[in-house]
């Protein structure tokens, strides 16, 4: 049970490259060409590289659980739908670019 979710990266011929065990249910993903953004039950957003799985920022505490996890077309903002019909913005950039 110590392992009971996890994150599996395959190539587009179906060759397992990658995996890693996650703490959390997940309930919405999105991936962009470098990273997979994973939104869980447990009230968290995580963005992870795609390549490594390894988490690029430390997890973002939503309160709510996400529903929906949305990254816009200029890959500047990431839009999370909560469990309570609320829609969150969060930048994606650095903090001189946000």
């Amino acid at each position: 049970l110590q392992d009971k979710f996890a994150l599996h990266l395959y190539s587009v011929n179906g060759k397992h490259l990658s995996s890693t065990p996650l703490d959390e249910q997940v309930t919405a993903m999105c991936v962009t060409e470098d990273f997979v953004v994973l939104g869980t039950m447990q009230c968290g957003l995580e963005i992870r590289d795609l390549q490594s799985l390894r988490a690029a920022v430390p997890p973002v505490p939503m309160r709510v659980p996400v529903h929906s996890v949305s990254v816009t077309k200029e890959k500047s903002h990431i839009l999370v739908g909560l469990e309570d019909g609320k829609l969150i913005v969060v930048g994606a950039g650095q903090p001189a670019e946000v």
